[in-house]
């Protein structure tokens, strides 16, 4: 049979799959950051460096994108993220210590947008824009399941066998996974040198999008970082306790991605990204209105939640067809300005609680929020993507 008829349910089968180990791999970190910081002997603001670090790693994407991959090159991007993620992991599990979590939260901060964008941007050129959130939004359930599965499942492996357990098992996975992709993806066509050769242009629309991205990607890092701290500093939640929470946090994500399903492809890109942002400035900015109660805190962290990534999920078909014939080359640039936003979150985050409670975190995340609704509006025309400007990139040259 010849390889370039290998069916696209099988590649896409497989996409989703190891895209749920690796985010499982990435997002348990968060609800058991006190727990590594533990484990390695450091305090807890080194352990939220290794994030920031790790968030940090992925302004090297646009960078790898255009040597490794060659520009346009899918298949050979999502072979080097998975061989940096089976590394990023080995050395943590296999170390314990300091040096190894900071060359493994590295290797991984890497491997997850290299793999991420090439991934997007091989579905991209298979689904039509019009039905491309519905597709990408159903490859996006494993972030939320990354956080639902992985993080009870890490929480298991952490009380029976020690921190350092997740760690090995994912690079057990990704090992695996690394033998196998070639036999699931189609090599790359003809039509990829041509692509390469393209010059990426940025216009006014591009660049704001990329603010955008800046905006709610550290929004949501600033609730995140110091999740576990809060949970447990305020409430006394053990580590049990968070592996559940987590799963709920899951749970408000998973309501985001069925949105973006459901209504992106039907109200439109950009307008999905403005009722995303108003959610979760909305959440964000309800949890120090709500007092010291964990429900109501946590239900409007839900609620922020589901904005943010009902935001995010939706904000992926829509880059892919913003540059359509520089699809993985914008898209890492999405990647880097996400990654400046999250290290950005990572960094300020911590010291924000320390300062100012959770409730300081909460409120720069909201106003981030509304920082990002108004670049939208000014800087993003209506029609900077869609059918109209869809250039077929399998057939252009």
């Amino acid at each position: 049979m010849d390889s370039r008829a290998r069916p696209f349910g099988g590649a896409l089968a497989f996409l989703i799959s190891i895209r749920l180990v690796m985010n499982a791999g990435y997002r348990f970190v968060y609800p058991f950051l006190p727990t590594i910081a533990r484990g390695l002997g450091v305090p807890l603001t080194d352990a939220a460096s290794l994030v920031s670090l790790r968030s940090l790693a992925a302004l090297a994407t646009p960078v790898v994108a255009s040597t490794v991959g060659r520009g346009e090159r899918r298949r050979r991007l999502i072979g080097f993220g998975l061989a940096l993620f089976a590394t990023g992991s080995l050395a943590v599990a296999a170390t314990g210590i300091w040096v190894g979590a900071v060359i493994s939260f590295i290797l991984i901060g890497l491997a997850k947008p290299v793999f991420d964008v090439a991934q997007q941007a091989y579905i991209a050129d298979r689904v039509p824009y019009e039905k491309r959130a519905r597709v990408l939004g159903i490859v996006e359930i494993t972030w939320s399941g990354g956080l639902f599965i992985g993080a009870p499942v890490a929480g298991w492996l952490i009380s029976s066998w020690g921190w350092r357990a997740p760690f090995w098992v994912f690079a057990g996975v990704g090992a695996i996974a690394l033998v196998m992709f070639r036999s699931f993806l189609e090599p790359e066509g003809a039509d990829h040198g041509d692509r390469s050769d393209r010059k990426l242009v940025l216009d006014r629309s591009a660049v704001g999008f990329l603010i955008v991205s800046v905006c709610f990607m550290a929004s949501a890092e600033l609730m995140f970082i110091s999740l576990g701290a809060w949970l447990e500093d305020d409430f006394g939640v053990k580590i049990a306790g968070l592996g559940v929470i987590a799963a709920v946090i899951g749970i408000a994500e998973l309501t985001g991605e069925g949105g973006t399903i459901g209504l992106t492809d039907r109200i439109g890109k950009r307008n999905a990204l403005l009722l995303g942002m108003s959610v979760a400035a909305l959440g964000f900015g309800s949890i120090p209105l709500v007092g010291d109660g964990l429900v109501p805190g946590l239900v409007a962290l839900f609620v922020g939640i589901v904005g943010f990534e009902f935001t995010i999920v939706s904000a992926i078909p829509f880059a892919t067809e913003i540059r359509p014939l520089a699809r993985t080359r914008f898209l890492s640039l999405m990647t880097l300005s996400a990654g400046i936003g999250r290290a950005a979150g990572a960094f300020a985050g911590v010291r924000l609680y320390t300062a100012f409670g959770y409730a300081g975190d909460a409120w720069i995340a909201a106003g981030l929020n509304v920082v990002g609704i108004l670049v939208l509006l000014t800087l993003i025309h209506p029609d900077t993507a869609g059918p109209a400007k869809h250039v077929d990139v399998a057939t252009a040259s």
